[in-house]
């Protein structure tokens, strides 16, 4: 197996021309090819696992191997080994349809795995950063486009209702994903050095009482802020798009039919759902709708998976009127109150 001679030299940071030149070398090694290879293969066997933390709350743990391999070989190979990962994870284990612009999520984070600890003094500092970067840069401010992307144009979904959560997770547990990546790199770095596969063993690669509570504090404060807004966001946003399409069906029948029985509106008529305001802790959700004069010879059952937003731009519906309503949070069909007005 051919093994170049390279140098050793560790960099304190990677904007440097050596840098580049070294990072560049290492797709004429074969011994670092094989090796890229098979964090490939853990990558992609990896991407199933996850470390379960509470419910719907878990550390998936490709990462470790990604971290790995981006300290290992680079940001070069690291950038080609993404590309194949995510490409081998799609083929072998497709969770839905091929989505090729995700592709730059992946190489995103490797090379920012690389940046900070390839060819360097892997500190708690440099873990703790690389892994700051990726969970705000890569996964929240390049992967919301890219998600929001997706969901409109393959799954005709928005994606708004999203947001928060992923936010929320991904900055509250930044803390702990990188209390688990230091432990995890300072069991790995010692036995890399012995194979000449980098060249730092890691001695000062300690996680110490001080930077423990720091992480850990940082993560209380995480996930209280953003625990803290999610409430607030969940109690006041507009939830009509959280909907799927049954349960828009099922509102503005129940909504519709409870109308009708009241002698609030008139057949020929529909009520057609614009917001939906739910609250933790209570049990019954407020609901505004719009009325509209249905044209006729228009299908009445075709426009029950509407929102107002969507029958604005129906010309076969023109609004009349506007109401509210109320209905149980566990049964939408059983709507508890209803009113309308008459449209100023």
């Amino acid at each position: 197996m051919k093994t170049l001679t390279k140098s050793t030299t560790l960099y304190k940071t990677p904007f440097s021309k050596a840098y580049w030149i070294d990072a560049l070398a290492e797709l004429k090694d074969t011994k670092m090819l094989v090796f890229a290879a098979l964090m490939i293969a853990l990558r992609v066997a990896m991407k199933g696992l996850a470390i379960p933390l509470a419910p719907n709350l878990k550390i998936n743990i490709a990462f470790f191997a990604n971290a790995l391999g981006a300290m290992t070989f680079g940001p070069v190979v690291a950038a080609l080994a993404a590309m194949v990962s995510d490409t081998l994870g799609c083929i072998l284990f497709p969770t839905g349809p091929y989505f090729f612009p995700y592709i730059f999520i992946e190489i995103a984070g490797s090379v920012i795995f690389a940046l900070f600890l390839y060819r360097a003094k892997v500190s708690v500092f440099r873990l703790t950063m690389s892994r700051f970067c990726i969970d705000v840069f890569v996964n929240i401010i390049m992967d919301i486009p890219l998600m929001t992307l997706y969901y409109k144009m393959v799954l005709g979904k928005s994606y708004t209702w999203m947001l928060m959560p992923k936010i929320a997770k991904n900055l509250s547990m930044f803390p702990v994903e990188s209390i688990f990546l230091v432990l995890f790199m300072s069991a790995m770095l010692p036995i890399m050095y012995k194979m000449h596969l980098v060249y730092y063993q890691g001695t000062e690669l300690k996680l110490t009482k001080k930077m423990l509570a720091g992480l850990l504090a940082l993560f209380v404060l995480a996930v209280t802020c953003t625990g803290s807004y999610l409430v607030y966001n969940y109690n006041t946003s507009n939830q009509v798009s959280w909907l799927d399409k049954e349960d828009k069906i099922t509102l503005n029948t129940a909504l519709t039919e409870t109308a009708l029985a009241k002698g609030e509106i008139e057949e020929g008529q529909v009520c057609i759902v614009s917001r939906v305001s739910k609250k933790l802790m209570e049990d019954e959700v407020q609901v505004e709708f719009n009325v509209y004069d249905v044209a006729e010879g228009t299908e009445i059952e075709n426009l029950m998976s509407y929102r107002s937003k969507d029958a604005k731009n129906d010309k076969a519906l023109s609004q009349s009127m506007e109401g509210k309503a109320m209905h149980l949070k566990d049964d939408m069909g059983k709507i508890l109150e209803l009113s309308i007005e008459k449209k100023e």
